[in-house]
């Protein structure tokens, strides 16, 4: 059942692509902003950014595990997150303009280049790149490493223990940690809604992460696949690029994905990783400039 949130957007609980998802959307003119989080980025991350675009039609969602959804036991995969996303579209009656940070940067290609029919245009936020793949292994690079086998068993460890009330809160000052690490705006003091704290107290979400994690060398794998079988349509592509933590090397490497997929680079000097919370404006710019 959907339910009203403070912002007048409603939130629910659905299945898109085989898999359950929370989900919320913004009514408003379209076509579709469909917002995509990185890994363990959950939606809410987003609200600054959507704060900016209050006339537009906006999709966000938790993949699998976060918002009250439980984490299915696997790793995920490129194959599933496009399914999501394809099934996400069609359910706002779609195209979007699909905006995809760091992990989920190559969600949107592939999306884009096998569903064409459903993107207006891309913009990727700070997005996973890595020109130099490596295929996917169970045993490869002893118990972590390449090992996607010892990534699940650490995930599920991790949702066993975090049931552990002494260990609930282990999950809440990671994200705080982390966060404050890949942003210039927030600290380990910076106030956090009620929602992010239960989010990381959750052991769904903590396994989820994990899995995530464990699931980049395959997906990315999987993407150079993609790219070989299915050219990217015409459509506009902003690639905006932080580079207060990677420099003049990780401009270089996001300028050559702007190149293949035809876009125009953005480059941000003061902001990290979180770009949704350094510098949501310039975002909301390039939305609006495809949109």
């Amino acid at each position: 059942m959907a339910a009203e949130t403070p912002g007048g957007s409603t939130a629910s609980i659905g299945s898109f692509g085989g898999r359950d998802v929370h989900w919320t959307e913004q009514q408003g003119s379209d076509p579709v902003v469909l917002l995509i989080g990185g890994c363990g980025v959950p939606s809410d991350l987003w609200d600054d950014l959507v704060h900016l675009l209050p006339d537009l039609h906006i999709l966000l969602f938790d993949r699998p595990g976060m918002a009250g959804t439980r984490w299915p036991g696997k790793l995920p995969s490129l194959a599933a997150e496009v399914a999501t996303l394809a099934g996400l579209i069609d359910a706002a009656g779609g195209p979007a303009v699909v905006v995809g940070h760091s992990m989920g940067g190559p969600h949107a290609e592939a999306l884009a280049r096998q569903f064409p029919e459903l993107v207006a245009g891309l913009v990727l936020v700070d997005s996973s790149v890595d020109w130099q793949p490596r295929p996917p292994a169970d045993t490869e690079g002893g118990w972590l490493g390449g090992s996607e086998r010892g990534w699940l068993w650490l995930a599920r460890l991790s949702y066993r223990g975090m049931k552990i009330p002494g260990l609930r809160m282990l999950g809440p000052a990671v994200d705080r940690l982390l966060t404050a690490v890949e942003s210039r705006r927030r600290t380990v003091f910076s106030h956090r809604l009620r929602s992010s704290v239960d989010t990381y107290r959750s052991p769904d979400t903590v396994a989820m992460v994990l899995a995530e994690l464990g699931s980049y060398r395959r997906q990315i794998w999987d993407l150079f696949g993609v790219r070989g079988q299915h050219p990217l349509p015409s459509l506009p592509v902003v690639v905006l690029t932080a580079s207060a933590d990677g420099g003049e090397k990780w401009v270089i490497v996001q300028s050559r994905l702007a190149r293949l997929l035809g876009g125009r680079q953005v480059v941000l000097a003061d902001s990290r990783h979180l770009m949704m919370l350094d510098r949501p404006e310039v975002i909301a710019e390039a939305i609006r400039t495809l949109h």
